[in-house]
């Protein structure tokens, strides 16, 4: 709470209140005191101000007191500090900020928090064993803003002096984000078209990161080729790529770099066979070239062979189809606990045929962009592919029944309940890629099961099961809960 010996409340559009010698407390007890103090109360979602206290006994930090602050400068704008004490490490401070601000034309979301200190104590080492120096720090900046309804700006940014430094004085970040990430996207959106600008960099020397500085983007949305039926989409973008080992894996010297040129095109052509069945022939292309390809490695390559040439241009191909199903039942079923009104069941059962060609590009690329460790279904679509560099021939065919259980909004349409998905993958070509545990994939792939339960708008439950297909042996199992705001 607050308290002053004069308040003065101004109404209209800027409502705030004025106070000369604001005394802040909790409870009864005073423990911060500003000669004049003004809180705007026109501002949705922002408290008057903010106020962190923690404090014990550690034995790597001594006794300590951790406070945040965070007092309302204007209407948009509060400012505070971090500022720490540690008997074992000294003295932690930094400035804090947070900012919301709405207007016709834009609209502007951030926050700000830092710390710096000397660190008197044993900062022992990171995480590749290296000595962490005694003067640290840590800054998280996020960012976001919306100029009228085409164009948003995002960026997220954080410095950490070094890999434990929100271990030993922020643990709350570090639990959450232990391999900060750092990025700043500007994108466009036309009637039909996404316009971007990307730039992923690297300020921290424990972090191996695939760098873009930048990558330009262009994409066409699905569109209509006049009155033909088919749908096309495209995209072209062009990236300066890097990833240093150097600093971030000390044990290798591998350093790599090119600049990519990347287009894709698709088509596809939706046929009606019956009033239950649909048929969508799909072709496209995926054309990437290579320029100023580097890899340096006194030590042999850690993921890409020997580049022969600095240039290299690729050209993939994709040929495929989409065979669906429909079937649904309805059912009077009311409950008022769940807000069920009506019960829809919907059965699709799904057939989706992949090729891609031979890229015939072992050797010729300086692998960065590359397959990440997953057991998620993996994308079908050769647009979609995101390991850019070590896109593999493929032949496949998935085969799934999908379930759909939806019953009708209290406004208008209809909101899902639950579904139930079954998918089996089958692989015609079986690529020298191993699986997860090194043995050779099989032709059924393997087995999907997914089950999603969404009780409330506000509540989903998910989970997840991988099974290996030849004995349906058990070999992923993943949950997830969902809030969601009620507004």
């Amino acid at each position: 709470n607050v308290s002053s010996s004069e308040v003065e409340y101004i109404s209209g559009e800027n409502q705030h209140v004025k106070m000369d010698g604001a005394t802040f407390r909790i409870g009864k007890f005073p423990f911060f005191y500003l000669p004049a103090y003004t809180y705007h109360t026109g501002q949705a979602g922002q408290a008057p101000y903010h106020v962190e206290l923690s404090g014990g006994m550690d034995s790597k930090l001594g006794a300590y007191l951790q406070t945040t602050t965070i007092f309302p400068v204007n209407s948009w704008l509060r400012l505070g500090a971090n500022l720490d004490f540690y008997t074992d490490r000294g003295v932690l401070v930094g400035p804090t900020a947070q900012y919301v601000y709405d207007s016709e034309s834009q609209s502007i979301k951030g926050a700000l928090s830092t710390g710096f200190i000397s660190d008197q104590g044993n900062t022992r080492t990171d995480i590749y064993n290296r000595d962490i120096d005694d003067s640290r720090g840590f800054a998280e900046w996020r960012h976001k803003h919306h100029v009228g309804e085409r164009i948003t700006l995002t960026s997220s940014i954080s410095y950490w002096s070094d890999s434990e430094v929100t271990r030993d004085f922020r643990e709350d970040y570090y639990s959450n984000n232990r391999r900060p990430d750092n990025f700043v996207e500007g994108v466009y959106a036309g009637d039909n078209y996404l316009l971007s600008a990307f730039s992923r960099f690297q300020p921290n020397n424990f972090n191996l990161t695939q760098q873009h500085l930048p990558e330009i983007r262009y994409d066409l949305l699905p569109v209509p080729v006049f009155n033909t039926g088919i749908y096309h989409r495209a995209s072209a973008s062009y990236a300066k790529v890097e990833e240093d080992f150097q600093d971030s894996l000390p044990i290798s010297l591998q350093n790599s770099s090119y600049d990519r040129l990347d287009l894709t095109y698709r088509a596809e052509r939706p046929i009606r066979l019956t009033e239950w069945m649909t048929f969508t022939p799909l072709a496209g292309a995926r054309l990437t070239h290579y320029e100023d390809q580097k890899l340096d490695a006194a030590l042999p390559a850690l993921f890409s062979p020997a580049i022969t040439n600095e240039s290299f241009s690729r050209e993939i191909f994709e040929l495929g189809f989409d065979l669906e199903a429909r079937a649904h039942a309805s059912y009077p079923t009311v409950n008022r606990t769940w807000a069920i009104n009506g019960l829809r069941h919907t059965i699709r059962p799904v057939l989706r045929y992949r090729y891609y060609s031979d890229p015939d590009a072992l050797g010729k690329i300086a692998q960065i962009e590359r397959s990440a460790f997953s057991l998620n279904r993996p994308l079908l679509d050769l647009s979609d592919l995101r390991n850019v560099d070590d896109i593999n021939e493929t032949h496949l065919t998935r085969v799934g029944i999908e379930n759909l259980y939806q019953t009708r909004a209290e406004d208008y349409g209809s909101r899902t309940l639950a579904a139930l998905n079954f998918y089996q993958d089958i692989l015609f070509e079986k690529d020298e890629q191993l699986r997860y545990d090194g043995d050779t994939r099989e032709t059924l792939h393997a087995t999907w099961v997914e089950l999603v339960l969404e009780p409330a708008p506000w509540l989903k439950f998910d989970l997840a099961s991988r099974f290996k297909t030849q004995d349906l042996s058990l070999e992923e199992l993943r949950t997830r809960t969902v809030l969601t705001s009620g507004e």
